[in-house]
C-alpha cells in the first residue's frame, strides 16, 4: 500500500530556475525562467520532479543536483538514483531522503545558484537559485507549485525537417575496440557472409 503524502510544512522556499543549456536548448534558453514553491518538508526529490514538469517537458529521465554548480562532481551530487562513483567510489546523495529545510544550499547567504542537470544523455543544465523565505503556506495550495514564469517552453525534443537530418558514422580502429577492450575484430564485410568471429 503507498505511504500517504504528508501535509506541507511552512517555511517555504521559492526557487528561481533558469535554463543554461543542452544539446536541444534554443539560443534565447537563458532568458526562460521559472519559480517553484515549496514546502520545507518535501525533498529535493519532490523538487527535481517539478523541475522538468514546470517546462512542460514530460518525458522522464535520471536527474541530479548539484550543490558546487559543477557537472558530475561526486561530493556536491543529489541524485534521484544515488550511486558509487566509478573512479572515486564516492556515493551520491539521496534527493529522495533529502528534506528542503536540511540542504546545505550554496554561498554565505545559501542563495548561490546551484545546477539541476537533467537527462544525462541531452544534459539540460538549469540554474537552481532560493530566492526567499516565506513563514506561511497558502491554503489550499499544493506543494511545489509554480509561482511565477518568463519565456515560452521550449520542446523537449524539437523536431529536426527531413533534410536537415545527417547520419553520423563512427568510426573505431582495432586500436579503439582494443583500448576499449573489446579485443580485434572483423571491420569489414565478413561478419555479414557468416564470418563474426574475432580475429586471430
Amino acid at each position: 500500500m503507498p505511504r500517504a503524502r504528508r501535509a506541507p510544512e511552512p517555511p517555504v522556499y521559492t526557487f528561481r530556475v533558469r535554463i543554461l543549456g543542452g544539446y536541444f536548448a534554443p539560443p534565447e534558453c537563458r532568458s526562460i525562467w521559472r519559480e517553484i514553491a515549496i514546502a520545507a518538508n518535501q525533498t529535493l526529490g519532490d523538487l527535481g520532479h517539478a523541475i522538468p514538469l514546470a517546462f512542460s517537458f514530460d518525458d522522464p529521465h535520471l536527474w541530479s543536483f548539484f550543490l558546487s554548480g559543477k557537472a558530475w562532481d561526486t561530493a556536491s551530487e543529489y541524485a534521484y538514483y544515488p550511486d558509487d562513483d566509478f573512479f572515486s567510489g564516492k556515493r551520491s546523495h539521496d534527493a529522495k531522503r533529502t528534506h528542503i529545510s536540511n540542504v546545505p544550499f550554496p554561498g554565505t547567504t545559501g542563495k548561490k545558484e546551484f545546477l539541476f542537470l537533467f537527462d544525462f544523455g541531452d544534459e539540460w543544465h538549469f540554474g537552481v537559485k532560493l530566492l526567499r523565505e516565506s513563514a506561511t503556506l497558502e491554503p489550499g495550495m499544493r506543494y511545489p507549485r509554480v509561482v511565477a514564469s518568463a519565456g515560452e517552453n521550449p520542446p523537449q525534443y524539437p523536431d529536426i525537417p527531413e533534410d536537415e537530418e545527417e547520419l553520423v558514422v563512427i568510426e573505431l580502429s582495432q586500436s579503439d575496440l582494443a583500448m576499449l577492450g573489446l579485443g580485434e575484430f572483423i571491420l569489414d564485410g565478413d561478419a555479414l557472409n557468416g564470418d563474426d568471429s574475432p580475429r586471430k
